[in-house]
C-alpha cells in the first residue's frame, strides 16, 4: 500500500471554492457596513447642521415679537455644503393648538450617497 502525500485535485478545488464562498461573503458585509458607515457619518453631520440652522432662530424669534419675516428676508440659513454634500433645510411655522405658542419644524435634507 502506497502512502499518500498531499492533496488530490477534488480536495483542493472544494476547498478552494469553499475559501472563495466565505471570503465572497465577507467582503459583501464589509461593502454593507461602509454604506451605513457613511450614512451614520452624514446622520451626525445633519445634527450639527441642524445647529446651524436652528441658532439664528433662537436668537432672532422671541415670543414677544413673533414674526414670519425672518423666513421671508432670509436672516435664516436654508443651505450649508459640508464635504461636498448640500445639506438642506425647510421650515413649517405651526401654531400650537390652545394656546399663543407657535412651532418651527426645522427638516434637514441631503442627497443621500450610493457606493
Amino acid at each position: 500500500m502506497r502512502k499518500k502525500n498531499g492533496f488530490s485535485l477534488v480536495e483542493i478545488l472544494v476547498a478552494s471554492s469553499v475559501f472563495s464562498l466565505v471570503i465572497l461573503g465577507l467582503v459583501s458585509v464589509f461593502i454593507a457596513a461602509k454604506g451605513h458607515v457613511i450614512h451614520a457619518r452624514e446622520r451626525m453631520v445633519s445634527a450639527v447642521i441642524g445647529k446651524f440652522f436652528i441658532d439664528p432662530l433662537q436668537m432672532d424669534v422671541r415670543q414677544e415679537n413673533w414674526d414670519t419675516s425672518i423666513f421671508v428676508l432670509g436672516k435664516s440659513p436654508d443651505t450649508q455644503i459640508i464635504n461636498n454634500t448640500e445639506f438642506t433645510a425647510t421650515y413649517v411655522i405651526a401654531d400650537v393648538v390652545d394656546t399663543d405658542l407657535h412651532r418651527v419644524i426645522t427638516t434637514i435634507t441631503w442627497p443621500d450617497s450610493t457606493l
